[in-house]
């Protein structure tokens, strides 16, 4: 783009009949004179160093066309760029908060099951290894036994069914 826009005014002023007055001959020889000056009034133009309205005073309908699919281009350049890292944060802050979520979920699940092997430990009265549906029929009679289940959440109202 720098290139084109310096072109464009060092062919306009040097046509020998430019049709820019002489202060508009001035501010194209300022801001497009040459390629880095050409390439700061771009940098400028877009980070609103400098007002649009007086860097494109020497373009006709085509160069200014071009000037602001320029200007469009950047800002949407720019623009996804930063929606493209916002996204990036938002996706690996995500994933994160998932890792958390799922070392929570297995830290309960460990503590639940150590939770209920001690519990039907307790219920195992005879020390058989196996709890039969009189020992846990008798324990469910028990409130702190059904206290500790509902805490666990689960519906104890009938034994066979938990059993």
């Amino acid at each position: 783009f720098g290139i084109m826009f310096t072109q464009t005014v060092t062919s306009l002023l040097h046509d020998g009949e430019s049709p820019l007055t002489q202060e508009d001959q001035d501010s194209a020889n300022r801001f497009w004179g040459t390629l880095p000056r050409s390439m700061f009034t771009l940098y400028e133009s877009v980070t609103g160093g400098i007002s649009w309205d007086e860097v494109v005073a020497p373009f006709d309908g085509a160069s200014l066309l071009l000037f602001c699919v320029y200007i469009a281009l950047t800002q949407l350049a720019v623009l996804n760029v930063l929606t493209g890292v916002f996204c990036q944060n938002a996706i690996e802050s995500a994933q994160r908060d998932q890792d958390i979520v799922t070392q929570t979920m297995m830290a309960n699940k460990q503590r639940f099951v150590k939770q209920l092997r001690q519990l039907f430990k307790e219920i195992d009265t005879d020390g058989s290894g196996t709890v039969t549906i009189v020992e846990l029929e008798q324990h469910l009679q028990d409130e702190r036994v059904k206290a500790y289940f509902d805490s666990l959440e689960l519906e104890v109202s009938d034994a066979w069914a938990l059993f």
